[in-house]
């Protein structure tokens, strides 16, 4: 019998996991110290990722108030080349030319006008009216009232349009 003892006490003691070594407790906590701090670290970078992107999206459309206070004078400035008087061709010329240096830089920094041709498009045109016509297809654009622009892919002003409808259907 004390040999089945024997036998039993030490089938016992095998199927026991040996309490960890001193070492393999602290290789097992080193390990966790290790990985929490690859997390932090990978949190971190994410974290200055999301600054960096975050700053260029602030700079790219810091502009957008100036911007939006100095289309209206633009505008302003297009009506009166277009109303300029007989007589004035030097003047309107020199204005035209310093109107599309204004513009071209504008273009540098993002700016670009909205295409107020083809089909109406909610998203970057504002009707402002209907016109009864049979020369273009229903829902193209007719005439532009008021230029628009966007700011690289951001809508400062929408373009006001006049939209075709069909004739009877005002």
């Amino acid at each position: 019998m004390s040999d089945e003892k024997k036998t039993s006490e030490s089938a016992s003691q095998e199927k026991q996991p040996a309490p960890p070594t001193e070492t393999e407790a602290l290789r097992a906590k080193a390990d966790e110290y290790l990985k929490m701090a690859q997390r932090v670290q990978a949190d971190f970078s994410n974290y200055q990722k999301r600054v960096v992107r975050d700053r260029d999206g602030e700079a790219r459309f810091l502009v957008e108030k100036l911007l939006q206070d100095l289309l209206p004078a633009l505008d302003t400035f297009s009506l009166a080349l277009g109303q300029a008087p007989a007589g004035a061709e030097s003047f309107v010329k020199g204005m035209q030319l310093a109107e599309r240096e204004i513009f071209r830089k504008l273009e540098l920094h993002g700016v670009k006008r909205i295409a107020a041709t083809g089909a109406f498009s909610p998203g970057v045109h504002e009707a402002l009216m209907q016109v009864a016509t049979d020369e273009k297809p229903e829902g193209d654009i007719v005439a532009e009232m008021r230029p628009g622009y966007m700011l690289h892919e951001r809508v400062i002003r929408p373009a006001q349009v006049s939209v075709a409808v069909k004739p009877g259907k005002e």
